[in-house]
């Protein structure tokens, strides 16, 4: 029933919209004038184009016309009014379902349909589209691209579009230890045996040795996950072994699904760098450590040559300046661990097994 009850007052509203523009805009018969010798019927002569037209004479005419015209004006003008009111106010027209068209299986719309359910009950006709668009921009950065469509009355779907997958991630973490630290009298009664001050400093201040050290220390725990064109940790889909491999160590906390790992900036220099790399020298890099500390990446070779990049420095210039010595210093002859590239108009080279090596 109100399905027809809106069809019945939509089409008043264009019926009656129809004759207020059929009285503004229907052609006027022309004004006939009566000869009584002749007994005819003249038409009174056009007035020519060049003829001034009073201000006075202008308004006298409008006004006579929308008296005239009133009742139809205002009767359309109510029923436009009441059409508007029945738009906005209606609960026929509320958002009621908000669907997600997924690209993929793993793209997880409840969460989406719940940050969106505030939305509910709004009006579908003029609430605006930008409003959702945004909000699942802020909420959900891993979509490239977000379309909303709204199907009358209820209905809102939006179709989602997610970053490409540029890399395969290994992550390391360590979490930090808690230092155990014991109350002075616990530390008196266990140093209680040796009376002697200068005995028990000897005994309890020894320093433990680099091998110790390095037993008690723990060992990073690796994570694997997919990393996308802006940074983010993908877990929901398998390793993809045709994609190059990013390496982020030092971490102190576990990566979460769709944590920004690797700046966006960052990510576009990474892989400019690579691709100017193969361009130029026709090189392969098959891995990349990222160092956000400092402001540097790491690229890997297929011949296990590590070159290292500042970025805080052109990428062009780094790979141009060692485009020209590489082979003219006969580098490519050379067993190297490592080239640097960081500092600008020189190059750092290490051989494996020297000092710089270790």
């Amino acid at each position: 029933m109100t399905f027809v009850y809106f069809a019945l007052l939509f089409w008043l509203f264009l019926i009656c919209f129809g004759i207020l523009i059929l009285v503004f805009f229907k052609k006027k018969k022309p004004k006939r004038l009566y000869y009584p010798t002749k007994s005819k019927w003249y038409t009174r002569p056009k007035r020519r184009k060049f003829a001034v037209k009073r201000p006075k004479r202008i308004m006298k005419t409008s006004l006579k016309k929308l008296f005239k015209t009133s009742p139809y004006f205002i009767v359309a003008i109510g029923l436009f009014i009441i059409f508007f009111i029945f738009l906005i106010s209606s609960s026929y027209l509320a958002i009621k379902n908000i669907q997600v068209i997924r690209e993929n299986l793993n793209t997880d719309s409840a969460s989406i349909e719940k940050e969106l359910h505030q939305y509910i009950g709004k009006n579908t006709v003029f609430f605006p589209k930008s409003r959702i668009k945004k909000t699942i921009q802020e909420k959900f950065p891993e979509f490239a691209s977000v379309k909303i469509n709204k199907t009358l009355p209820s209905t809102i779907s939006i179709s989602l579009k997610s970053h490409a997958n540029v890399a395969n991630l290994k992550a390391y973490y360590i979490l930090p230890v808690a230092d155990i630290v014991e109350d002075e009298e616990e530390e008196k009664k266990s140093i209680s045996p040796f009376k002697d001050k200068a005995v028990t400093s000897k005994v309890f201040s020894l320093k433990p040795t680099k091998a110790s050290a390095k037993k008690d220390e723990p060992k990073p725990v690796e994570q694997k996950s997919l990393l996308n064109s802006i940074g983010q940790a993908i877990f929901d889909r398998e390793e993809n072994l045709e994609l190059i491999t990013v390496i982020v160590k030092n971490l102190d906390q576990p990566v979460a699904d769709r944590q920004q790992i690797v700046a966006k900036g960052h990510m576009d220099y990474m892989f400019n760098t690579i691709k100017y790399f193969k361009n130029i020298m026709d090189i392969t890099i098959v891995e990349v450590e990222y160092i956000s500390n400092g402001w540097e990446i790491h690229l890997k070779t297929k011949k296990n040559l590590i070159l290292w990049v500042s970025m805080e420095r052109d990428y062009k210039k780094q790979i141009e300046q060692f485009n020209s010595i590489y082979k003219a210093a006969e580098l490519d002859k050379e067993n190297l661990s490592y080239i640097d590239l960081r500092i600008r108009n020189k190059i750092i080279y290490c051989s494996k097994g020297s000092r710089c090596d270790k």
